[in-house]
């Protein structure tokens, strides 16, 4: 039996655009890395690529929202360190 783990999000600021840039490709690299080792399947490196973007006006910044399982996302958070 699967157990189905909660998708999550996890909102990060980014002060300037060069950081998303960055911090997209870190994204990427960190999902191909678990696809390839088979940690994560197909269809959740998909989803998991669909990252929106969001300006907030009252703070004049730009964050990025991940979505994934909470573990994957955590995962990240760690290697981010």
């Amino acid at each position: 039996m699967v157990s189905m783990e909660p998708e999550k999000v996890i909102s990060i600021p980014i002060r300037e655009l060069s950081h998303l840039k960055i911090l997209l490709a870190g994204w990427y690299s960190f999902l191909k890395e678990n696809y390839d080792q088979k940690q994560i399947d197909q269809n959740e490196f998909k989803d998991a690529l669909r990252s929106n973007v969001v300006y907030n006006i009252d703070q004049d910044q730009v964050e990025v929202l991940l979505a994934g399982k909470e573990t994957l996302l955590q995962n990240f958070r760690k290697s981010l360190s």
